[in-house]
């Protein structure tokens, strides 16, 4: 079976900006950091294999389809994709224990890094296409992480 180019942009155009939320006209970004929030709400008891193994397939999925959207729309990474906000929110809160304020903390936290764009994401930002799309998002959900891990202990 040959998948032609239009199925391709609409699969990518689903994955990236998270079946439409992305076009939100109200802080897609935010809006993508919620949905994350959500996922990590169903995914926080399945173990950390699984867990893990989710946040690769969804970082590998959010390259692919977040190149395809740059490349299709010609804009630098448009702030309709939001597969990177929904990655990145899953790693803030990856293998922290559990507790509301806990995850609430993470979200804003990680909503003020994102926004931000300390050293290094801002550099990582400028490494174009799905990879640079994706990076800096994953590395401010690790510098989240390593936050919440150092308070929670």
């Amino acid at each position: 079976m040959k998948i032609n180019e239009d199925t391709i942009q609409r699969i990518s155009e689903h994955i990236s900006t998270i079946f439409g939320i992305g076009y939100t006209a109200y802080a897609p970004g935010t809006m993508g950091s919620l949905f994350g929030l959500l996922i990590y709400m169903f995914l926080k008891d399945s173990g950390i294999y699984f867990y893990a193994f989710v946040v690769v397939i969804l970082f590998i999925a959010g390259v692919l389809a977040s190149d395809v959207m740059e490349n299709v729309y010609g804009i630098k990474d448009p702030s309709f994709v939001i597969i990177d906000e929904v990655v990145g929110m899953l790693i803030s809160l990856m293998a922290v224990p559990y507790h509301p304020v806990v995850a609430i903390s993470g979200f804003f936290l990680f909503r003020l890094i994102d926004i931000s764009k300390v050293p290094p994401l801002n550099w990582l930002e400028k490494l174009g296409g799905g990879f640079g799309i994706m990076i800096d998002d994953a590395v401010g959900g690790l510098m989240v992480n390593i936050i919440l891990q150092v308070i929670v202990r």
